[in-house]
């Protein structure tokens, strides 16, 4: 590619949420990449939402093994991409993480923390007790800083996912990010 600009493809998927899961619950997440703006999708999802998978035994694990694929082309790395997880039990949040994907090509396997809202009101605080879960409105938002700090939050669970790396013409324009992993 001499025009200046290179590609990322990123294939793989959302194996499972190490979460603690009652017995009988649906659990679904949702996801969404977000890279700077020189990024540009090329091919693949952006965003998407899991199947809901069902847990038989009390504790255990939430296996999704939900497929990723996207493509990516762009003329800087300023803004490398990260996806933003949303997961659910029902219909209710029960986290949000997020991680930047790998900058060496290769198999990488990813263990994404989950962190929770919290009411910052009294309010907010009072309806917990009746059910009420604050959302973020736009995720993705947790993919900059900016008023990230305002947000309260407490640690819950982790995701894994497990994705595959490729990168083309990154050489050509000075970069080097090492070997692939083995």
């Amino acid at each position: 590619m001499s025009d200046g600009t290179f590609l990322v493809s990123i294939i793989g998927q959302i194996e499972y949420a190490d979460i603690l899961a009652p017995a009988g619950s649906s659990w679904h997440c949702k996801y969404e990449f977000v890279a700077g703006p020189d990024w540009k999708v090329i091919g693949g999802l952006e965003a998407g939402l899991s199947q809901t998978s069902n847990v038989v035994i009390n504790g255990d694990r939430v296996v999704l093994n939900f497929p990723l694929e996207i493509n990516f082309k762009s003329t800087n790395i300023y803004g490398w991409p990260q996806i933003v997880l949303s997961v659910y039990r029902g219909v209710q949040l029960e986290g949000y993480g997020r991680i930047h994907m790998p900058l060496k090509p290769g198999l990488h396997k990813l263990d994404v923390s989950l962190s929770k809202p919290q009411a910052s009101s009294l309010l907010g605080y009072i309806g917990s007790f009746f059910g009420y879960q604050p959302e973020l409105l736009q995720p993705k938002m947790l993919a900059t800083t900016a008023g990230n700090h305002l947000i309260k939050m407490i640690s819950y669970g982790e995701v894994r996912i497990c994705v595959s790396v490729v990168m083309q013409g990154l050489r050509n324009l000075g970069y080097d990010l090492g070997r692939a992993k083995d």
